[in-house]
């Protein structure tokens, strides 16, 4: 993938894999559509949950919540429908199930080690805490390098 994800990381305030993943749901939806982020007033889009992954949205796609092309629905999915305003035709793009499962598996380790960390020393809190920004750090560059085919799925809206 050939994204340069630096400001994506400047705008959100911080590298994040959702917001990552967001970048990743943004730029999938437009490639199936054809279009690019100097189309965004043909376009509208739904992110069905609310998270940091809008901002990735945001960032890639050029539809902002403030222009009235972005809007979010509290659904609990990990999912972004992008539409031409036109009617031409729309996709859903997905997060894998996989991909759902090793976020959901580094909050789990994250919380594992949190609470080891409460109970333990000074020195091994501070190899909990490098722990953990390793596996955070190995996350969101999993996330920014994933096959696309292993992380969303497209199917028409």
């Amino acid at each position: 993938m050939s994204f340069d994800f630096t400001a994506l990381y400047e705008f959100h305030g911080h590298r994040c894999p959702m917001s990552t993943m967001g970048a990743r749901l943004g730029l999938a939806a437009m490639a199936a559509l054809g279009v690019t982020k100097a189309d965004q007033f043909k376009v509208e889009g739904l992110f069905h949950t609310k998270n940091c992954a809008l901002d990735g949205i945001q960032f890639t796609t050029g539809c902002t919540l403030g222009n009235g092309n972005l809007a979010y629905a509290e659904e609990g999915r990990a999912a972004f429908t992008l539409n031409r305003r036109d009617g031409r035709g729309g996709v859903v793009v997905t997060v894998s199930g996989a991909a759902l499962e090793r976020l959901s598996g580094f909050k789990e380790f994250k919380a594992r080690l949190m609470e080891e960390r409460d109970i333990s020393g000074l020195a091994r809190a501070m190899e909990i805490d490098a722990e953990i920004n390793r596996g955070f750090d190995a996350l969101v560059d999993w996330v920014q390098s994933a096959d696309e085919g292993g992380l969303v799925t497209v199917t028409a809206a």
